[in-house]
């Protein structure tokens, strides 16, 4: 586990690129078609099950507020290796890097009303930012308690 600190898959979304700690991601799967479930943000496309275990699918694209598109099989989803039992939904997995800790640099300066707390730092990958997300803070934090509320009922499976 300590060796894959500085390792970072990396994703886009919208054309955007993005990166996630190794040690946060369990497995890639192929999208696949969510059960939806009531009463949960807009965001999220809904469950899907992987092992026996319920993923919660959170579609990156509508989290970041980037419009709609047609679907094609290159998008994905990132089951994370964290607390929560969180899918990420991209567009596209376009490899990894290493980084080392000279080369991350904060997340971007934005006042207390707007912030990308999920946004843990930035690195530049082919002369573009990426954005290295925490995928357990991709949540709003007014949307915490419907997620409990959903880990829940699953447990209760």
């Amino acid at each position: 586990m300590e060796e894959s600190n500085n390792k970072y898959l990396i994703f886009t979304v919208d054309d955007k690129t993005f990166a996630m700690g190794f040690s946060d991601v369990r497995l890639i799967v192929p999208r696949q078609n969510a059960s939806e479930v009531p009463d949960l943000p807009d965001y999220v496309d809904g469950t899907i099950v992987n092992d026996g275990v319920t993923i919660t699918v959170i579609d990156l694209r509508k989290r970041f507020g980037y419009p709609r598109r047609m679907r094609t099989d290159r998008e994905c989803i990132i089951i994370c290796d964290t607390e929560k039992r969180l899918g990420l939904l991209c567009d596209n997995i376009t490899g990894f890097v290493e980084k080392s800790q000279e080369e991350i640099q904060p997340p971007p300066d934005v006042n207390d009303e707007v912030n990308p707390r999920f946004i843990s730092g930035t690195f530049l990958h082919e002369d573009k930012p990426c954005f290295i997300i925490t995928p357990d803070l991709v949540i709003r934090p007014d949307d915490e308690e419907k997620f409990a509320a959903a880990a829940d009922a699953a447990k209760d499976q």
